[in-house]
């Protein structure tokens, strides 16, 4: 029988009669009962919006728990699988007893705000400048920025006497018509060309636009085309001669071309009153139209 007088060695099993004492913690000790070292919750840490951060912070939490838990389990056990003598407790410490989890603070990262997408700004080409448009009455001096490009100018005037527009370019005498007036002219077709001022004769009111053989010649892309009075055409198509008529006419038909592709051309009809031809004329191209009746172009 053992005497009760007698401290029972460290580390002796407690006699399975006697009841057992849960060991009691150390109020002043960071140790909790079991001897077990606990690692501390580790807070969510604010800082950058980002999943890499939530992540970080989790897996350090972890990785302490799991080191502090290590490092106590291998102070409990011995070499031999005796239980070993707690340093802070004289109380026996059961061999059964198991520290209870250590369980890192739920880290909750914050929701990630990408910033607004701006799209950028799409890249737009800047519209072509639009045709000047120059209103006036009576004989007039329309003085214009020097004009040293292929151009095209736009003449009508509500006139009911002589009608009258001149360059001071190469191109000279544009138009000379009796009564009311419509029609175009190409201007600097020649290189070199200079035009600065317009010079108009008129009874009425008239309007006068300049513009890009673009802005302002009459398209026919199908190489047809048609009308009346003075015209400037884009004539399209793929012909080498066309057919030239002109009706209903009692002054000059004058027409010019000048092929797109080789530039090459001038002078094709030069009558008075009605006409019908053929004329060569290389296709697509440039074609001035100097008339008082109707006319039509088409390939031959």
């Amino acid at each position: 029988m053992t005497d009760p007088t007698t401290p029972m060695p460290a580390g002796e099993p407690a006699d399975p009669s006697q009841p057992q004492v849960p060991p009691t913690a150390d109020p002043t000790s960071t140790t909790p009962a079991g001897g077990m070292l606990l690692g501390a919750p580790v807070p969510a840490t604010p800082g950058k919006r980002s999943h890499v951060r939530a992540w970080a912070v989790g897996g350090l939490a972890l990785v302490i728990a799991l080191c502090c838990g290590g490092a106590v389990i291998g102070a409990v056990s011995s070499d031999d699988g005796k239980p070993s003598t707690g340093a802070s407790s004289s109380s026996p410490t059961p061999a059964a007893t198991t520290a209870s989890p250590t369980t890192a603070a739920p880290t909750t990262a914050a929701p990630t705000s990408a910033p607004p997408t701006t799209a950028a700004a799409p890249t737009t080409t800047p519209p072509a400048p639009k045709p000047k448009v120059i209103k006036g009455r009576g004989d007039d001096v329309v003085r214009i920025p020097e004009l040293t490009d292929l151009a095209v100018v736009k003449f009508t005037c509500r006139c009911s006497s002589n009608t009258v527009l001149r360059s001071d370019g190469p191109d000279g005498l544009l138009v000379n018509a009796i009564g009311s007036y419509s029609g175009k002219r190409w201007i600097n077709l020649e290189d070199g060309a200079l035009t600065t001022q317009f010079e108009v004769e008129a009874t009425g009111s008239w309007t006068l636009s300049i513009g890009s053989v673009d802005q302002m010649a009459t398209k026919a892309p199908s190489g047809k085309a048609s009308g009346k009075g003075d015209n400037v055409i884009v004539l399209g198509g793929e012909a080498s001669a066309v057919k030239i008529t002109h009706s209903r006419g009692s002054s000059n038909f004058v027409v010019h071309a000048y092929s797109l592709e080789t530039g090459e051309g001038g002078l094709l009809v030069n009558e008075i009153g009605g006409y019908s031809g053929v004329r060569p004329l290389t296709a697509p191209a440039l074609v001035q139209v100097t008339a008082d009746g109707s006319w039509t172009i088409a390939p031959a």
